[in-house]
């Protein structure tokens, strides 16, 4: 029996935009969010500017404090955690942004990237206006103001006036969008309001994955990023911060459509499959899961009202799938108009003039706004369609007249943009001198498959390279590589049994970043690239050593030039693989489930992996 107690809390809604502040815990209904704060002070600013308390109901059972599953309070618990002020962290240490008000008890400043925070001050605060000490009735709405916490209260605030126009502390300026496209140091973002904008990174550019230093080279198109800079008018930005796997799609469905709840934005399918393995898999009889109603849904090429959505009840609907919090939520929706019709082929040609591709087989589909193109896992404009590119292609018509609701591009490299210059060779260690290695008769994974070389390459490598012996199964420091029999003595003296080690090398450029050495070569010709998601996190054979599961598995084939898609899932052995991510070497163990690989094997036996 749930014993009902009634609070109040308090929203603060200014410019349309919500946020909350408190402290405690707070676990909503079904899971929704945990970890967040009660004892909120909750003010509705009503359109006269006068502040309104809101009342909501909340309730205890014996799985502790929970809050009414209602529209309201999902927008306040999504808007805390899409800011990720309180989800188990401490509030920023720093504010900064345009002042909104300020009173005996709090301070009001709208963020550069559009959040509010309603902040107290402690009983002394430093306050400043143009570096002179003032009062707090000295600072005017409007004023950009720079602030620092002591916990959750201000006690450092200082502001310029007209006399400084355009002054930022560094990191000052937020802009927050979707990646469109990458073009070396050239980023294209689609910001909220729609428009776009083009930025740049430099060398000195901090880049941040899971609050993880990264380089540049692990950025898509797709991904959703928060870019900060030091000057208001300067389009080079000084810190990026990449949102984590969030971004990624989890799974493509198709079902039937029974119920579209408006109130929550939530639907109710029957029939459900999802795309497994090159074909649709039954998953259940029936599913409700949430949906965006902020992005655009289209039938047969035509744009529609979310409002309609309960019309068409009984119609087929393909649903792009995100994990939100450990809870599965709709992306993106196409509705199908007339039949369905797959194909899994090559682009020949596309029109951009006409909205027209044309295939591999001679089909000819139409595209539009609303076709749901998935890529690298994520979801992305339709610009980003090339020729050339391979992909499973769910189109809708009859006859001739087919329109594409959904584009699932297969190709992936082993850079995500022209922005890397990671690569992978093979070869015969020649030389290994105090930091120099020399690959002769090498061999280069060029678009995904081995091109041999008739000559001698130079690399470089430092003590952050990570060497690996693969015949002692040990790691080598690097003087002991330098000074030790890994190649043929060429100064005039030689070994008691001179040999030939044989490596493979992770290069950053001409860096080399990893390298295992082995004495004898593979046979190059029998590897081959496959890309795919890992189905479970990696465990030990005890005959084999670690093992993995990847579905969705596309193998690229020499000799048709594509890529081509698995209709089972695969099982590899990673006993002497080289597993790299983000850059560098890692362990087995940072192997997830879900994650996306590349990799270079030899039948079950994994040579390379690198985790995307």
């Amino acid at each position: 029996m749930m014993k009902k107690m009634s609070i109040v809390l308090s929203l603060l809604l200014f410019f349309n935009t919500a946020f909350v502040l408190g402290e405690g815990s707070l676990s909503p209904r079904q899971g929704f969010v945990e970890g967040y704060f009660l004892q909120y002070e909750i003010i509705w600013v009503d359109a006269k500017g006068e502040a309104v308390n809101v009342p909501a109901e909340i309730w205890q059972d014996p799985a502790g404090t929970q809050v009414e599953d209602t529209p309201l309070m999902r927008d306040i618990l999504e808007r805390i955690y899409k800011e990720k002020k309180l989800a188990g962290e401490e509030l920023s240490k720093k504010v900064m942004g345009d002042l909104g008000y300020v009173q005996q008890i709090k301070t009001v400043i709208e963020g550069y990237g559009g959040e509010i925070y309603s902040l107290p001050m402690i009983a002394n605060p430093q306050l400043l206006i143009d570096t002179r000490p003032v009062q707090r009735t000295d600072f005017q709405p409007g004023m950009e103001v720079y602030a620092e916490l002591q916990g959750r209260s201000i006690r450092y605030m200082d502001a310029f006036s007209a006399d400084l126009p355009g002054y930022i502390p560094p990191g000052g300026k937020v802009r927050v969008g979707q990646i469109k496209k990458i073009d070396r140091d050239q980023i294209q973002v689609v910001l909220p309001t729609g428009t776009q904008e083009t930025y740049f990174t430099s060398p000195a550019t901090i880049v941040l994955k899971n609050k993880v230093n990264v380089s540049t080279n692990v950025l898509y198109e797709g991904d959703r990023v928060k870019l900060y800079f030091d000057e208001i008018d300067t389009p080079y930005i000084s810190r990026l911060e990449v949102e984590g796997n969030s971004i990624l799609i989890k799974d493509l469905y198709r079902g039937t459509l029974m119920v579209a709840n408006g109130l929550e934005d939530k639907i109710t399918l029957e029939n459900v499959e999802v795309f497994r393995n090159g074909s649709w898999t039954s998953l259940s009889t029936g599913i409700r899961v949430p949906y965006n109603s902020d992005l655009p849904l289209y039938i047969g090429g035509q744009k529609i009202d979310y409002r309609n959505l309960k019309h068409y009840r009984g119609k087929r609907v393909y649903l792009a799938m995100k994990d939100f919090f450990g809870q599965e939520k709709v992306e993106k929706m196409v509705i199908q108009s007339q039949y369905e019709r797959t194909f899994s082929d090559r682009i020949e040609d596309i029109n951009w003039y006409s909205s027209q591709m044309e295939l591999a087989n001679k089909k000819n589909i139409s595209f539009h706004e609303g076709t749901m193109v998935i890529k690298n896992g994520r979801l992305v404009d339709i610009d980003v369609l090339t020729t050339q590119s391979d992909g499973f292609f769910v189109a809708d018509g009859r006859g001739g007249g087919l329109v594409a609701d959904v584009i699932s591009i297969y190709n992936e490299g082993l850079n995500n943009s022209n922005i890397g210059q990671e690569q992978i060779y093979a070869g015969r260690l020649d030389k290994v001198l105090r930091d120099t290695v020399v690959l002769r008769d090498f061999f280069l994974l060029d678009q995904n498959e081995w091109v041999s070389f008739a000559e001698d390459k130079e690399f470089f490598y430092d003590d952050d390279t990570f060497v690996y012996d693969l015949e002692n199964n040990q790691v080598i420091p690097t003087k002991e590589f330098y000074s030790g029999e890994y190649s043929i003595d060429e100064r005039g003296t030689s070994y008691t049994k001179p040999r030939d080690w044989y490596a493979y090398a992770y290069t950053d450029g001409d860096r080399i970043a990893s390298i295992f050495v082995k004495k004898s070569s593979d046979s190059l010709r029998r590897q081959r690239t496959t890309t795919g998601v890992v189905e479970n996190n990696p465990a030990e054979n005890p005959y084999m050593g670690w093992a993995i599961s990847v579905r969705d598995a596309k193998d690229f084939s020499s000799r048709h030039g594509q890529w081509m898609p698995r209709n089972s899932s695969l099982s590899l052995f990673l006993k002497e693989a080289m597993i790299i991510k983000n850059g560098k070497r890692v362990e087995i163990q940072e192997i997830k489930a879900g994650d996306r690989l590349y990799l270079v094997r030899d039948d079950s036996m994994t040579k390379i992996v690198v985790v995307k």
